[in-house]
């Protein structure tokens, strides 16, 4: 954010009025929000969402992309990676930073085969 900030500060085209250079000044001072180093779990998921809003704008009612929360995203990608890797949960286990194999184990799916056929299928739906 803070970088976002800077770069529409240098895009800016009018003079900034000195009212508002003292009121920043204050505000920079004793800030009410202040910037973060990364993404809360509140910000993450309200940026996939307004994500998916964005890109279902431009897409047909038919095509349109479903509600996804972080947690079914971050499912979906770990059982990719179990299936790319023929069922080895080490690398799954590794990427997802997960310190037990047990908790990696319930992306092992028995009807993998089927959900990863119907993913493709579902892909290439959307990219026509």
């Amino acid at each position: 954010m803070s970088e976002k900030k800077a770069k529409d500060a240098a895009r800016r085209k009018s003079k900034v009025p000195p009212s508002q250079v003292s009121r920043a000044a204050k505000h920079a001072a004793n800030p009410k929000r202040k910037d973060h180093e990364h993404y809360s779990s509140w910000s993450y998921a309200r940026s996939i969402e307004q994500a998916i809003i964005r890109a279902n704008r431009r897409l047909p009612k038919d095509q349109q992309i479903p509600h996804w929360t972080p947690y079914q995203l971050r499912h979906a990608g770990v059982t990719e990676l179990v299936a790319e890797h023929d069922g080895n949960l080490d690398v799954a286990r590794a990427v997802a930073g997960q310190k037990s194999i047990s908790v990696t184990q319930g992306y092992n799916h028995a009807d993998l085969k089927i959900a990863i056929e119907q993913a493709k299928k579902r892909g290439q739906q959307l990219e026509h």
